[in-house]
């Protein structure tokens, strides 16, 4: 389905709710919450009316359940690239020579979400998003970090309403 406007691609999604995971680095959870809801209050690209933690799907890295959790909403990301490339190709975008003839319209746009995807920028097609690196993955310094303080990292869970 063709994209009509980045800015308004809910509507296209046909959804009004979304739901994300943030790492975000704190003393403990509410100073965890506090900071993603912060974000929000200040990020420009996306805005949402409400916003909700999930408070019983929030982990901290010193539970058990964290790992695999982490490891499951990276996986989510790179579900949502790949489908989101999988889309530019079957609108005959299949290698980087082909973007120099993209026309402005829904395969410029579905190329302008990959490219936000790729680059650290949230946006409601992201699933799993790091705060700290301000990316939808995880570094291998910074899981070091969260393994040496497992205490002061946490997986904050958001159910988002446009």
């Amino acid at each position: 389905m063709p994209l009509q406007d980045i800015l308004t691609r809910h509507e296209d999604l046909g959804r009004s709710i979304y739901y994300h995971e943030i790492l975000v680095k704190g003393s403990d959870f509410e100073a965890c919450s506090h900071h993603v809801l912060r974000f929000f209050e200040k990020y420009q690209l996306v805005r949402y009316s409400q916003i909700t933690v999930n408070e019983n799907r929030c982990l901290p890295a010193s539970h058990p359940d964290f790992t695999v959790r982490l490891q499951e909403a990276i996986q989510k990301n790179r579900q949502i690239l790949q489908d989101l490339i999988g889309d530019l190709q079957s609108e005959g975008v299949n290698t980087l020579h082909d973007l120099k003839d993209l026309p402005q319209g829904y395969k410029s746009k579905m190329n302008h979400v990959i490219a936000h995807f790729v680059d650290g920028f949230f946006g409601i097609d992201t699933y799993f998003y790091n705060l700290e690196e301000e990316s939808h993955w995880v570094s291998r310094e910074f899981q070091q970090k969260i393994h040496a303080m497992p205490s002061q990292h946490w997986i904050i869970s958001i159910e988002a309403r446009i």
